[in-house]
């Protein structure tokens, strides 16, 4: 595993480290051995400020990481992009009622703010609700309460283009729906949002389509 592939799967709870007390391993690029303390004989995993990648990598996936802390809020409305500063309202009154967002993807008529539910107050978020129809006139609002993060991470998704493809079309044919994607310009991550009933089903799949390879080989 590599320092990117860490950072990236800390975003959705993969914490053995503190993101402060590596920094300095990360800046002189030393490598960290994590080891098992129930079996400290182990090789364990190495984390590595670089990793060799190819079309002979096992496996395009590293890990998967899940959180379910999240909610969204979606708003719909008709030519929403074509209105200049529309965006800065709905940051104005987040911002004014002391709610920080996480994601807010986009298209033409529609915009999903998540945002980690941890927190901020049930209060908080009806008066935001309130003041988002009072400000914009949606046609559309619909608060999201329960919204699971996944991060499948691995260095070897830009060498493996199809490696989104063959994840979202096994999570298709599990009936379970993809409510956000967001990949980087990086490609050693791809951000899913799901259904929190349904995040450990999906983290399941994930697994057995790219991992339980990795172990068996």
């Amino acid at each position: 595993m590599t320092f990117r592939e860490m950072r990236e799967l800390s975003y959705a709870g993969f914490s053995v480290f503190h993101d402060e007390a590596i920094l300095p391993v990360i800046e002189t690029n030393v490598k960290i051995n994590v080891k098992n303390t129930n079996d400290p004989s182990a090789p364990g995993t190495m984390i590595v400020p670089t990793s060799a990648v190819d079309e002979k990598t096992v496996s395009p996936v590293t890990g998967i990481a899940t959180d379910a802390r999240f909610a969204a809020i979606y708003i719909h409305r008709y030519l929403l992009n074509k209105e200049v500063g529309f965006t800065l309202k709905i940051l104005e009154i987040l911002a004014k009622h002391g709610v920080s967002y996480e994601h807010m993807p986009s298209g033409i008529d529609d915009m999903t703010i998540i945002f980690d539910k941890s927190l901020v107050s049930e209060e908080q978020i009806q008066a935001v609700c309130s003041e988002i129809e009072e400000t914009v006139h949606p046609n559309e609002l619909d608060l999201i309460p329960e919204f699971a993060i996944m991060m499948v991470v691995g260095e070897g998704m830009h060498v493996y283009h199809n490696a989104p493809a063959k994840i979202l079309t096994a999570l298709s044919d599990a009936n379970i729906n993809v409510g956000m994607i967001n990949m980087g310009a990086s490609e050693i991550s791809l951000m899913l949002g799901i259904d929190t009933h349904k995040i450990d089903e999906a983290t399941k799949i994930i697994y057995q389509q790219f991992l339980i390879k990795l172990i068996l080989v």
